[in-house]
């Protein structure tokens, strides 16, 4: 793989990571038109898979350090929406981790490329983009603090239904949250906690089955990683500006021609 490659790839998985787009659908239309990836390329993708991580932890430190310090006790500093409640929180991420992991596993034994067909990713772009559609106008108010525990349950569902490819995890989580009445930030900031055990879960899967092969051009992978990071950073900071001004929907207006174009192109194509 040379560094043109590395950085397209990495440029697409940072932004479509976090960005409500769905990066596992944009990789279905990718190895469809392009043709599947090496195993060099799986390899490849675990790693930008660890830089997306990388960022939520570099985005999320303070929250992270309130969370951490709270949960054993120790004073924290004003400033996160964490604060007063970091052991619930803690407790709601991993909540929401056991039904994503459940679906998640459960999926992979049936298989993921029985989903990853083109004609099924345009129909969950449409589906997304109406999830999107749904989280303009109204108020969402309830604090960290006023958060329940089947607030979380069903947010961890909605992340394991996410595993279908089109369906974006973010946005999906995010609107989730949202519909169920929290605080808009609350709910976006929320969403990115508990898709680091998810991520890093997925991440672990995909690591197994590269396992024992023989990789080369390391130099190009840390380029990749490195603007894996930077870009999922950048996105991270979109997601937040637009959650934050009831501009999360837009979106929408990117999904619903796409999954047209892709729907009508698998039906002339046929």
């Amino acid at each position: 793989m040379g560094y043109i490659e590395a950085v397209v790839l990495a440029v697409i998985q940072g932004l479509t990571e976090f960005l409500p787009v769905s990066s596992s659908g944009h990789l279905v239309m990718a190895q469809h038109w392009f043709g599947q990836f090496s195993e060099e390329n799986l390899l490849y993708d675990v790693m930008l898979h660890m830089a997306t991580v990388t960022a939520i932890l570099l985005y999320f430190w303070q929250d992270l350090l309130t969370l951490g310090k709270g949960y054993v006790g120790l004073p924290t500093e004003p400033g996160s929406m964490f604060q007063g409640c970091e052991r619930q929180t803690i407790h709601y991420v991993l909540l929401a981790s056991v039904p994503t992991a459940i679906i998640g596993l459960g999926v992979q034994s049936i298989g993921i490329e029985t989903l990853a067909q083109p004609s099924l990713v345009s129909v969950m772009f449409l589906v997304t983009g109406g999830i999107l559609w749904g989280t303009r106008g109204g108020t969402s108010a309830r604090t960290a603090k006023e958060m329940r525990p089947w607030d979380a349950l069903l947010i961890g569902i909605i992340q394991g239904a996410a595993v279908f490819p089109g369906i974006s995890r973010s946005g999906s989580t995010i609107a989730g949250g949202i519909i169920l009445g929290l605080d808009r930030e609350l709910a976006a900031r929320f969403s990115l906690l508990i898709s680091m055990p998810a991520i890093v879960g997925a991440t672990l899967l995909e690591l197994v089955k590269v396992l024992g092969e023989t990789h080369d051009s390391l130099e190009v992978y840390l380029v990749g990683m490195g603007v894996a990071a930077v870009v999922g950073y950048w996105s991270i900071g979109v997601i937040l500006r637009l959650v934050r001004h009831n501009h999360f929907y837009l979106f929408s207006y990117y999904l619903w021609p796409l999954g047209m174009s892709i729907l009508l192109w698998g039906i002339f194509n046929s």
